[in-house]
């Protein structure tokens, strides 16, 4: 490593963590990190319950080093190169450096993501873990393993053609599938493969080759399996097999960087067009757009509507569903993630449904707790879908002087650009719910609470990301415009999680100190009273913050 490289890193480091400290002056960035601290501290009190407990059990760990290694070779492949920030690229590139020393500068700040990862972990799963600390070592080696994962494979895929980069991909998400698949079937017994794929008139196509039931009935690889299920870290008494396995992925971290460093590929072209795509995309994303202007294709007009309800402020929201209706990669996306993430749901309650119509009985009231983790599971859907579905002043950031020029209110015009994210994430919701009300057969509390609740947490959850933008933005209008850090976006998500905190804290409240059968409706019902009123208010402050939002034309 050169020393040079050694020393601008921790120059930017420094500067980075005194521009952090100096921004907790603003109120917006003192509130992101207060939500961020108290979710930590949070969790750090109750580090002592079972839900812990069960994250460090082996199956859990096995699923999740799987997923990491795998997000990480997928992340990778699909940069297509390495991305810089562009003042590192004009310096970096520009300057007597190794390919070696650049990619190892590269891995630095994955290093220390790493060591903050593993210290993060100990402090939250210590009491469960006999060798907490070797664990620990170990999740930190094998997060730079991961690193190491993914940069050779995007330095790997920026050698290629676009052509075999796209099957290459639509193989790895085969391969990835597969996996997932059979871990699903040996550590939680969950089959995703039809029964058809394991029939004896199927492996006649593939004769004579090896169909997936000969490989999972195999003798070694049910061994395998069974020494990964059975095992469980509250087992290992001898230290000597933990430090083996801290050996083991040093050794494979070690290589992996050997590996990395001897990789003969330019990576200087490829990362180059990386970091030119992800700076655009930036910088759309600031603006509101989602797609450069020089690819846009000719639109047709769409029609005026008839509806009554579409004039006016309603223009509003025919625009963004507009809008919507021409993006079809992100509805198609969300619409088959939206399926994965219910089937997945469904296969649950149906599995259930099975064991019990076979003869196995749960009493009442478990049979509706399961059900009742169903709907909080569904419920949970929308922080992710929210972010598929930016209709809304995401995508409006180069017309929201245009929009002060409107007769609208402010009030009027945060409704009308909340409605079309708010109704996208219901509808998709909406499938999951009603197979779920033919397997479950929820009473009509629940039916009523999905019906209430969904809506307050949708529009809780698309009122903060916009309260987020609308902040952005009108700090670039004054001229403190500067790129998202990670670290802002990590405040945005805990504040996401920190804004259904007050309504959770009075409905435990209400639930505490009532009794009898009236007590679950009058916990659910203020709940829904004080979220709703929780997203009222947030509403009040996108208007007031849209109303104050001033630039002038220059500046676009």
């Amino acid at each position: 490593m050169n020393h040079a490289l050694t020393y601008l890193w921790f120059v930017l480091l420094k500067r980075r963590t005194l521009r952090f400290f100096q921004e907790l002056r603003r109120p917006t960035t003192l509130i992101g990190f207060a939500a961020l601290a108290f979710c930590f501290a949070f969790w750090f009190y109750h580090r002592h319950n079972e839900v812990f407990a069960h994250l460090v059990r082996s199956e859990a760990l096995i699923g999740g080093i799987l997923l990491m290694l795998g997000a990480s070779v997928l992340k990778g492949f699909w940069h297509r190169g390495l991305v810089f920030d562009p003042p590192d690229v004009e310096f970096l590139f520009t300057s007597p450096f190794t390919q070696r020393q650049i990619v190892f500068y590269r891995l630095l700040p994955g290093y220390l993501f790493a060591v903050v990862q593993g210290l993060v972990f100990f402090v939250l799963f210590e009491p469960h873990l006999k060798h907490a600390l070797l664990v620990s070592l170990c999740l930190v080696l094998l997060q730079i393993i991961c690193f190491h994962l993914a940069t050779g494979a995007a330095i790997f895929a920026g050698t290629i053609s676009e052509q075999s980069h796209h099957r290459i991909r639509w193989m790895m998400l085969g391969v990835c599938f597969l996996i997932t698949a059979l871990y699903l079937r040996a550590a939680w017994g969950l089959k995703l493969i039809p029964p058809f794929v394991s029939s004896p008139f199927t492996q006649l196509f593939f004769y004579p080759a090896l169909t997936l039931t000969d490989f999972a009935s195999a003798p070694s690889f049910n061994q395998w399996t069974l020494s990964l299920v059975t095992g469980n870290s509250y087992q290992l008494q001898i230290l000597a097999q933990v430090v083996c396995y801290l050996g083991l992925f040093a050794a494979v971290a070690v290589l992996s960087l050997w590996l990395l460093l001897r990789l003969k590929a330019d990576i200087f072209e490829a990362s180059l067009a990386t970091t030119t795509r992800a700076a655009e995309k930036r910088l759309r994303l600031r603006q509101g757009r989602r797609i450069a202007e020089a690819m846009e294709t000719q639109q047709d007009s769409a029609s005026l509507p008839s509806v009554r309800f579409f004039r006016g402020v309603g223009a509003i929201v025919w625009k963004n569903l507009v809008v919507a209706s021409r993006c079809k990669r992100e509805l198609l996306f969300a619409a088959g993630f939206t399926l994965i993430y219910t089937g997945f749901l469904i296969a649950l309650r149906w599995l259930l449904h099975h064991q019990m119509s076979q003869g196995g009985q749960l009493p009442a009231r478990e049979v509706r707790e399961f059900d009742k983790i169903l709907v909080g599971l569904l419920c949970f859907l929308v922080f992710i879908l929210q972010r598929a579905f930016p209709f809304d002043f995401r995508r409006d950031g180069h017309h929201l002087v245009g929009f002060r020029t409107l007769p609208i209110s402010p009030l009027a015009l945060a409704l009308a650009e909340l409605t079309v994210p708010t109704a996208f994430c219901l509808a998709f919701q909406a499938l999951g719910i009603v197979v779920l009300m033919f397997l479950s057969g929820f009473d009509w509390l629940m039916i009523l609470l999905m019906l209430l609740a969904f809506p307050a947490v949708a529009l809780a959850l698309n009122g903060v990301w916009n309260l987020h933008y609308l902040l952005a933005a009108t700090n670039r209008a004054g001229g403190k415009a500067h790129s998202p850090s990670p670290v802002a976006m990590i405040m945005v998500v805990a504040l996401s999680f920190l804004i259904f905190y007050p309504a959770g804290w009075i409905a435990s409240q209400v639930g505490r100190h009532t009794y009898g059968p009236t007590s679950e409706p009058l916990a659910f019902g203020a709940f829904l009273l004080v979220q709703y009123a929780v997203d009222f208010l947030l509403i009040l402050t996108l208007a007031k913050l849209f109303q104050r939002f001033e630039v002038s034309r220059d500046s676009q």
